[in-house]
């Protein structure tokens, strides 16, 4: 310990000292003040001051009679009183343990100014705590109303308690709050708390829920100042445009965001309420069951990566792909029709009509892939042979395709070997191939 901690100590107890005798001769001289003034007749009588003292809550020197604890009558005039102390200090004489407060960073308005007569009645009142009103329509008194007002109100401002949040003196925190902003709220919505321990957190509920939700009142549900999807648009932009696209996704199309996403938190990535595959399939059962059923599973399904292909919230390309693929089982090649596929796959196998290495789907060197889509009128899409999800057969061949105008269901049995391999299929005859 330094010298001068022992020299601080010192100070403080005289410091203390001094204010104890302070408060002491202060005192003393109000009961001598109040003893004469008592013999004198006082205050409250029928003719003044008759009212005093009658309503529910009464200041204590009311109360008590001594109405020279705060007013001194001047001496050698009649009915003539100046206050023992200016402001807030004049309170403070009796209210010591409320002379800290002043130290706070945050101090409502009358309290910095002094103007403790601004909220309490220095006399009596009809309400707590000597209040001029009672909570609610006392703040409306400088507090435009309007805001407190709409659809939808906060239970505490409901219930006129302006307390159950904000410090009515001073706080330590902005808006004079009770507690720190991000800590607040979960002291009533306290199943709300657990999700600042969840994996992934939405950014508005990391800074503030006021980003949100209006704290007093609002014109939407739960106080928001609009329902999704448009409040989402506010900062998701971007989301904003695909929902406008030609295929929006159906959830974003009803607005139903938190369809998909909850607002607050989650485990899984992008606030997902499942994990992305089994999101998808809680909608697109029929596709689930089929997918489950299938040996062969395309690899963005393997993985549960349904929007590696799809956007999720809406496209301009058909079933909302992210490329754009044709919808018709012939089309003219072009290699900007297969934009979905050749995303990963090398779109130079359907270029080279000879080849020993850009795939195995080749008779010697006659590229297959070459044959079947570099058409300039029937060329076949990719899917015209392979499903894009899942298939009982490798390489997702389809074991079947549908074709024409009434939807024949032409069968498909593929069988590959070592070398090669078969296709028995109702557009052609059977064919095989082999690389050697």
């Amino acid at each position: 310990m330094s010298n001068k901690e022992p020299a601080r100590d010192e100070i403080r107890g005289c410091i203390m000292n001094f204010r104890q005798i302070l408060i002491l001769v202060v005192v003393s001289f109000i009961l001598m003040t109040i003893n004469i003034y008592a013999q004198q007749g006082g205050c409250v009588t029928d003719k003044c001051h008759a009212d005093t003292g009658t309503k529910k809550f009464i200041h204590g020197p009311v109360g008590a009679g001594i109405c020279q604890i705060c007013h001194v009558p001047v001496e050698g005039e009649d009915h003539k009183f100046q206050f023992m102390a200016e402001k807030e200090e004049l309170c403070f004489n009796c209210h010591e343990n409320k002379r800290d407060m002043m130290l706070e960073e945050y101090l409502h308005t009358p309290v910095a100014d002094g103007n403790c007569i601004g909220c309490h009645d220095p006399h009596q009142s009809d309400f707590r705590y000597t209040l001029k009103g009672n909570a609610a329509d006392l703040c409306y008194g400088c507090h435009t109303k309007d805001a407190f007002n709409k659809q939808f109100i906060h239970g505490p401002i409901g219930v006129g308690d302006c307390n159950a949040c904000h410090n009515p003196h001073a706080s330590p925190n902005v808006k004079q709050l009770n507690s720190p902003p991000e800590e607040l709220c979960f002291q009533c919505h306290r199943e709300q708390a657990e999700l600042l321990n969840k994996r992934h957190i939405h950014t508005p509920v990391k800074e503030k829920c006021v980003n949100c939700h209006d704290p007093h009142s609002n014109v939407s549900k739960f106080l928001l100042p609009s329902m999704p999807p448009g409040l989402c648009y506010e900062c998701h932009e971007q989301i904003a445009t695909h929902a406008g696209a030609t295929n929006p996704h159906d959830p974003v199309a009803q607005g139903q965001c938190d369809k998909c996403h909850d607002v607050h938190a989650s485990e899984n990535p992008n606030m997902f309420v499942l994990s992305p595959t089994e999101l998808c399939f809680s909608c697109h059962s029929e596709l689930r069951d089929y997918v489950d059923a299938q040996q062969y599973k395309h690899g963005p399904v393997k993985q549960g990566d349904c929007n590696a292909c799809h956007n999720p919230h809406g496209s301009e390309n058909h079933k909302i792909l992210k490329k754009y693929f044709p919808e018709e089982f012939y089309a003219s090649y072009a290699e900007e029709n297969y934009a979905m596929c050749f995303e990963c796959h090398n779109s130079q196998v359907a270029k080279d009509p000879r080849t020993t290495t850009l795939t195995d789907f080749r008779n010697k060197d006659i590229n297959l892939h070459y044959l079947h889509v570099n058409k300039e009128i029937k060329g076949r899409s990719c899917r015209s042979c392979h499903q894009a999800h899942a298939s009982s057969q490798e390489k997702h061949v389809r074991t079947s395709v549908p074709y024409g105008k009434i939807s024949w269901d032409l069968p498909v049995t593929f069988t590959k070997n070592e070398n090669g391999g078969s296709c028995v299929v109702g557009c052609h005859a059977p064919k095989e191939y082999s690389r050697k």
